[in-house]
């Protein structure tokens, strides 16, 4: 009777763990997209900074250097982007063939969502395998989509970012059975003792816990960035659109107060261009 209610106590603490985590872990995917989102937006202010400058004229040469540098950040990030579209379709392909392989690889790249995906890939770190997954095949191939899905640790070799396996999996990380239910009925605990049961479901909410606190710092570290680039995008936008209404195209014809203002937009633009590849680690 006893072994009775610590199982049942176990299992429901284990089942409120996982809830947790899952708030946790489905926040965090959120702000990924939105930091996506935002840095899409970024792509496009920074084009628009870099029109209005290449078309000034007697600008000083070290604005020029500036504007050069941020280009090739602008389009760095677009080259990544257009790659992980590609792999995007591949890894969902790959991703829905696979047996055995987990809930996500199961239920391939669209199981997140299009913008989800991309925020995942472009928050946690190029996903690029170096070979197109589509011309991998068998276990080469099944790990290549499994990596992008994971936002690419893994295809870089690395160990992966802390609580990275969870975004391998649409209801916690990967193996792990979260609650009461999964853990009975899925067999792992159905020959069992009560006690044992809740043993195994005790060292279960452990590892969960520990994995919520992982990802809940990953989540704030998203968030910091997100308003990082929110706030420079909201700067250059408006610094932009005094300039170009002040219908000037040369430099020096601008009034002290214009040029303070190129200058800040210009450094700032810098400043954008540089977050455009900041990746959550």
């Amino acid at each position: 009777m006893f072994s009775s209610g610590y199982k049942k106590q176990a299992l429901k603490e284990c089942e409120k763990a996982g809830e947790t985590y899952k708030k946790e872990y489905d926040n965090t995917i959120k702000n990924s997209s939105k930091l996506y989102s935002n840095k899409q937006e970024a792509r496009k202010i920074l084009e628009g900074v870099e029109e209005y400058v290449n078309l000034l004229a007697n600008k000083p040469k070290e604005f020029e250097k500036t504007i050069k540098e941020v280009s090739i950040r602008r389009k760095a990030f677009e080259k990544e982007v257009r790659q992980l579209e590609i792999e995007a379709k591949e890894a969902d392909k790959v991703g829905k063939g696979i047996v055995g392989g987990g809930l996500l690889a199961g239920a391939g790249v669209a199981a997140f969502g299009p913008t989800a995906a991309m925020g995942i890939a472009t928050t946690f770190g190029t996903a690029s395998t170096g070979t197109a997954i589509a011309t991998l095949a068998g276990a080469a191939q099944t790990n290549a989509a499994l990596a992008w899905l994971g936002g690419g640790a893994l295809a870089a070799g690395g160990t992966g970012v802390a609580g990275g396996e969870a975004f391998l999996a649409m209801a916690g990380p990967v193996g792990w059975a979260i609650g009461g239910f999964a853990l009975v009925g899925g067999g792992l605990l159905a020959n069992s003792k009560n006690k044992k049961i809740a043993e195994k479901a005790e060292a279960q909410t452990k590892k969960i816990k520990a994995e919520t606190t992982e990802i809940n710092k990953i989540k704030e570290r998203i968030i910091a960035e997100i308003k990082v680039v929110e706030q420079l995008n909201a700067g250059i936008s408006n610094t932009l659109v005094y300039l170009m209404n002040s219908k000037k195209m040369d430099y020096w014809t601008f009034t002290d107060d214009e040029r303070d203002a190129l200058a800040e937009l210009i450094n700032a633009s810098e400043s954008l261009s540089v977050r455009l590849g900041v990746k959550i680690s």
